[in-house]
């Protein structure tokens, strides 16, 4: 598949037409249906419902749409930065997990970029599970990982400190005044939780817990919107990480014992990195403190 084409395809998706898609790209309509069906003859099914006014996407043709989306972007950030490879400018994709540890990478990118103005950053937040896969098909440079445990297989820089673990409560909650939460009254509430297996799975280990025994009435990939959650249900245990929450509505209890994250700055294994990333891991190596 040529990138051309996908960007034709694209503009086709996005116009909803051929006439429309052909005026945006300068091409005439025949060369662009010609082009259109050679795609599809290539790869063995139809993308689009031609009959339909505006023209519609078939199930294969939705696939398409975001799979190009991002080979696109990948090859258009590649050319910007081999193209910047003398000034040091150019994109830098970091994937990142919610925690307050993530401010060093932001103190790390604020001195680069006062250094080297044309560079910018594009930050993406979500679990580590999610993540890594966009980090192993090239979507993400670089991705800050909490409690990793594949560190063999990539480049890493661990961050000195931890994220304390614990649960935001509403402030009538009956454990308001408890300062920490211990397993058994883990149990005995609602409680919200991350989505993320690696999360979980050493939360309850190391509370001596089983998965069954919680009553989990939402699992979460970002905290942001299920902070709600607890602030409309006065007995609900939100289970996340000190810091990631600013409401004055909310309290933060830790569990007891002690329950803590790591993190880890990851990418993926390889002698060529450009002088950009290799610029901002020296920047994020002067600004993590010595352990």
């Amino acid at each position: 598949m040529e990138l051309r084409v996908l960007r034709y395809f694209l503009a086709v998706a996005r116009t909803g037409t051929l006439t429309a898609a052909a005026a945006q790209l300068n091409v005439t309509q025949p060369a662009l249906s010609r082009q259109l069906k050679l795609l599809e003859t290539e790869l063995g099914v139809q993308l689009i419902n031609r009959e339909h006014k505006p023209v519609t996407l078939t199930p294969e043709g939705i696939y398409l749409v975001k799979q190009a989306e991002d080979m696109i972007a990948i090859a258009d950030k590649t050319v910007t930065n081999l193209q910047s490879k003398e000034a040091i400018a150019g994109v830098i994709t970091i994937g990142a997990a919610e925690t307050v540890m993530f401010n060093h990478v932001i103190q790390a990118i604020s001195k680069l970029q006062r250094d080297y103005p044309n560079v910018t950053t594009t930050l993406i937040s979500g679990s580590t599970t999610d993540l890594l896969t966009r980090l192993n098909q090239g979507e993400l440079d670089f991705l800050f990982a909490l409690d990793f445990t594949q560190k063999a297989s990539y480049d890493y820089l661990d961050f000195p400190g931890a994220d304390v673990r614990g649960v935001f409560i509403n402030r009538h909650h009956p454990l308001a005044n408890e300062p920490a939460i211990t397993a058994e009254q883990l149990t005995q509430y609602p409680v919200a939780i991350s989505r993320q297996s690696s999360f979980n799975d050493s939360l309850v280990e190391e509370l001596g817990l089983k998965a069954s025994q919680l009553n989990i009435r939402m699992k979460y990939n970002l905290i942001g919107n299920a902070r709600m959650y607890p602030l409309v249900d006065d007995q609900l245990l939100l289970v996340g990480i000190a810091g990631v929450i600013n409401a004055p509505e909310l309290l933060f209890k830790p569990f007891t014992p002690e329950n803590i994250s790591t993190g880890t700055m990851i990418w993926k294994h390889t002698p060529f990195l450009t002088p950009l990333h290799e610029e901002f891991i020296h920047y994020l190596e002067n600004e993590l403190p010595i352990k």
